[in-house]
C-alpha cells in the first residue's frame, strides 16, 4: 500500500510537466535511411562568440521532435540552452545544407504570419539567415502561440548539411531576447518558470526535457542550486576545481562557466588542457587527441566542481568517451574553450559530458542552475 501511494503521488507531481523525449542522432538516421552515412560530424558552437569548433563523437548530441504550424509539421530540433534563436529549414532555403532536411513549409500553416523581418545567426562551424515568422509550436501535448521562429533561406557551406536536425531551440538565459520559454511564462502555459534535462548515456529512448518543473523520478536528494548572470547564456561562477581531491589552483578565486546543451564536451580554459591531461594520465595521438586507455577508465581520477559549496564530482566514466567499437584507446571528453578568462575568471563550458552526470534544472524565475545526482 505504501508503493501504491508513493506512485500515485509521484505521478501527481509529474503530471503538469511538458514532456519532450529527446533522441540521438542515429534515431534520426536511421528513421531517414540515412544510418550508413553516419561519420564524425562537426557539432555546431553556440552564437553571440562561442566558436569552439567541436566533434560529435560517440553520437553526443540530443534532438527533440516539435512539431510547427497547424496542422503541424514536425521536425527534430537542437534544444540548446547556449544560444536564444529558434529557426527551422524552410522551402525558401535553397542552400545545399537544406536539401537533405525536411522543410518548413509556411503557406501550409493556417495559423502562420510574418513581418519579413530578417534574422542572421553565426556559429563556429556554420551560419544561418532567412526572414521572421509567427506561428504555434508544440512540444508534446503543448501548444505555444504565436511563437518568432526563424525560417532559414540560405545556410552556407556544408556545416548543416550534415543529417543531425532540422533546426535549432535556442534556450539561453537572455533577456534581451524571446525565447520559446518566455512565451511559454508570458502566455502563462507552464506552471513554473523552469525546464530540466535529463541526458541518458546509454538508451535512446530515456534521455527528455520537461518543461514547467522537474521529474523527481530523475533525482535523488536535493538540487544544489548556483546563480547565474542575466543576460548571460547560463553564465555562473564556482569556487572551486579539483583533480583527484587535490586543488591545481586554478580557481582559487572562481573560474566562469557556461551551462550548455549545445556544446558535446566538457571544455576547459586553454590554458590548462594540457596540464590537465597530464594529471589524468592521458597521452596524445599523431593527430594531436587526447587518449586514455579503456581498461583504465575506472580507476581514472575523479574531476571534482565545487560550486556554491556542494562538490559535484565526474569519475572518469563520465569524462572518456567509450564507443561501441572494441579498441582500447578511448578519446577524452574534454576540450579547450575558446577563451582563457571571461569577467576576469578561467573560463569553461559545461557541456554534455559534464551535463549527463547530473539532473540539470534550469530556472529563469531565480535566475539560478541546479545539479542533482541521478536516480
Amino acid at each position: 500500500m505504501r508503493c501504491l501511494i508513493f506512485g500515485l503521488l509521484c505521478l501527481v507531481l509529474t503530471e503538469g510537466l511538458v514532456r519532450v523525449p529527446l533522441v540521438k542522432k542515429e534515431t534520426i538516421m536511421r528513421e531517414r535511411g540515412l544510418l550508413k552515412e553516419m561519420l564524425k560530424y562537426s557539432q555546431y558552437s553556440s552564437q553571440d562568440g562561442y566558436n569552439e569548433k567541436l566533434v560529435n563523437q560517440n553520437d553526443m548530441a540530443y534532438f527533440g521532435k516539435v512539431g510547427i504550424g497547424s496542422p503541424p509539421q514536425y521536425f527534430y530540433l537542437h534544444f540548446d540552452t547556449g544560444s536564444s534563436t529558434l529557426w527551422v529549414n524552410s522551402v525558401y532555403c535553397k542552400s545545399a545544407a537544406c536539401k537533405s532536411h525536411p522543410l518548413f513549409n509556411p503557406k501550409e500553416s493556417s495559423t502562420f504570419t510574418s513581418n519579413h523581418k530578417p534574422f542572421s545567426v553565426k556559429y563556429g562551424t556554420g551560419s544561418v539567415q532567412g526572414f521572421v515568422g509567427y506561428d504555434t509550436v508544440r512540444l508534446g501535448q503543448l501548444a505555444v502561440k504565436k511563437q518568432q521562429i526563424g525560417l532559414s533561406t540560405s545556410e552556407p557551406g556544408n556545416h548543416f548539411a550534415k543529417p543531425l536536425h532540422d533546426g535549432l531551440m535556442g534556450l539561453a538565459f537572455m533577456s534581451s531576447q524571446h525565447t520559446i520559454v518566455d512565451t511559454m511564462i508570458q502566455e502563462g502555459v507552464i506552471d513554473e518558470p523552469i525546464f530540466a534535462f535529463y541526458l541518458s548515456r546509454d538508451s535512446e529512448s530515456e534521455s527528455e526535457v520537461v518543461f514547467g518543473g522537474v521529474d523527481h523520478s530523475h533525482y535523488q536528494g536535493q538540487i544544489n542550486w548556483v546563480p547565474v548572470q542575466h543576460n548571460s547564456h547560463w553564465q555562473l561562477v564556482f569556487e572551486g576545481f579539483e583533480v583527484n581531491h587535490n586543488s591545481p589552483g586554478w580557481c582559487e578565486n572562481g573560474c566562469t562557466a557556461i551551462t550548455d546543451t549545445g556544446t558535446s564536451l566538457l571544455l576547459c580554459p586553454p590554458q590548462y588542457v594540457k596540464s590537465l591531461h597530464k594529471m589524468l594520465g592521458a597521452h596524445q595521438d599523431g593527430n594531436g587527441n587526447y587518449m586514455f586507455d579503456c581498461n583504465a577508465v575506472s580507476s581514472l581520477p575523479t574531476l571534482t566542481f565545487v560550486m556554491n559549496g556542494a562538490h559535484l564530482h565526474l569519475p572518469g566514466s563520465a569524462y572518456v568517451l567509450q564507443g561501441s567499437h572494441s579498441s582500447s584507446h578511448c578519446k577524452s571528453g574534454i576540450g579547450a574553450s575558446h577563451e582563457e578568462y571571461r569577467n576576469g575568471h578561467p573560463y569553461w563550458i559545461l557541456g554534455d559530458v559534464f551535463l549527463r552526470q547530473f539532473y540539470s534544472v534550469f530556472d529563469q524565475g531565480k535566475a539560478r542552475v541546479g545539479f542533482a545526482t541521478l536516480a
